[in-house]
């Protein structure tokens, strides 16, 4: 954890802190770090594997509001504010997160700013990039805004094997990302497999051609 950013930057007494206090949590596949509207007590971050950030609404829907890579914290800017998680924390594969208590961050925060401003900084782009998905979802064509997505998503989990980009991401999740169900997602998926632009895996999508799929992405199709 005192290898991130914001954290790196802090005098070595204070990175010792952080090191003594972060422990190591192992999460299983679906198992939470954290479920909405629990007491924030830990700001965390991916260190193997992946985490979505899950919301559920009032009518029991979970929307995926985002994605975690490997490096990066989540739980963080509520936990500063001392408030409950306004989502879940959820492992999509096997992954390794570490957390550190939330009282000895805001301690830390307190006497370095510079650490706060990176959390925030942290989370304006992750505003950012949500603010944008809502636009998409409201002026752009579901084809769209799936094409969109998958890119948006491939340099944050993409994996190249065999000279492909694989994302570990099912059409379900990517349904919730962008807004439209799940079996649309399919329909068009299948569509995409059939012209060669994405070929359907167990539980992820391989990128087969990324130029078209910038093209449908863009509108040219």
């Amino acid at each position: 954890m005192e290898g991130l950013p914001g954290f790196r930057t802090l005098p070595p007494s204070e990175r010792a802190l952080v090191k003594d206090a972060t422990r190591e949590v192992a999460l299983p596949k679906g198992a939470a770090a954290f479920s909405q509207d629990q007491p924030s007590t830990h700001v965390w971050a991916v260190r193997t594997g992946l985490v979505h950030i899950v919301k559920a609404s009032p009518a029991g829907r979970e929307i995926v509001l985002e994605v975690i890579p490997p490096g990066e914290l989540f739980g963080a800017v509520v936990a500063l504010e001392d408030r409950p998680y306004p989502a879940s924390a959820i492992a999509l594969e096997a992954t390794t997160a570490w957390r550190v208590p939330s009282k000895l961050v805001r301690e830390i925060c307190q006497r370095h700013p510079t650490l706060r401003s990176a959390i925030l900084a942290l989370a304006t782009s992750r505003l950012r990039s949500a603010h944008e998905r809502l636009q998409s979802v409201a002026l752009e064509p579901v084809e769209q805004r799936l094409a969109r997505m998958l890119l948006a998503l491939t340099p944050k989990i993409g994996r190249r094997e065999d000279g492909v980009t694989v994302l570990p991401i099912t059409r379900r999740e990517l349904a919730d990302m962008v807004g439209t169900t799940v079996e649309t997602t399919i329909r068009i998926t299948r569509k995409w497999h059939q012209a060669g632009v994405v070929r359907a895996a167990r539980h992820a999508l391989e990128l087969a051609n990324p130029g078209a799929l910038q093209a449908l992405a863009t509108g040219e199709d």
